[in-house]
């Protein structure tokens, strides 16, 4: 009797013909471009936004791009330009960018809920590293600074 395991496959090896089927079967309603846009982004890098006033940059934000979304990371304002807006900025910016390719849903973990909870993050769980985990779904591309 053969043996049956999960085997992790390089994305550039998969046995594409395969998968195509396998996927129209199990996702036959709409969005029937789940497989295609799961693949777009496990190719896409992170993205950076920067906050800078002359060349001197005040703070940061990453978003790990997904298929639906991505994950916001490493959100960071240097403490001497805290409470100005730079961070506000960084996440309106982010969760724009996101919703503009309509409805979707970001991510993160933080140390800092309540900071979030401002832009429509609930809270989903702890952590074992004490942070919680945190998502907000969007609207799409009518996400406005008046809505967060």
């Amino acid at each position: 009797m053969a043996t049956s395991a999960a085997l992790q496959v390089p994305l550039d090896q998969a046995p594409w013909q395969q998968l195509q089927p396998l996927i129209d079967v199990c996702y036959p309603r709409p969005p029937r471009d789940v497989f295609g846009r799961v693949l777009a982004a496990s190719h896409q890098r992170q993205r950076l936004w920067l906050f800078e006033e002359g060349k001197t940059v005040h703070g940061m934000v990453m978003l790990s791009p997904h298929s639906k979304g991505g994950h916001l990371e490493n959100l960071a304002v240097v403490p001497a330009a805290r409470g100005r807006g730079y961070g506000r900025l960084l996440v309106q910016t982010v969760l724009a960018h996101v919703g503009a390719s309509g409805p979707g849903m970001v991510s993160l973990t933080t140390r800092i809920p309540s900071y979030f909870e401002l832009f429509g993050f609930q809270p989903c769980g702890q952590l074992a590293d004490g942070s919680t985990a945190m998502m907000t779904l969007l609207p799409g591309p009518h996400l406005s600074d008046s809505s967060l």
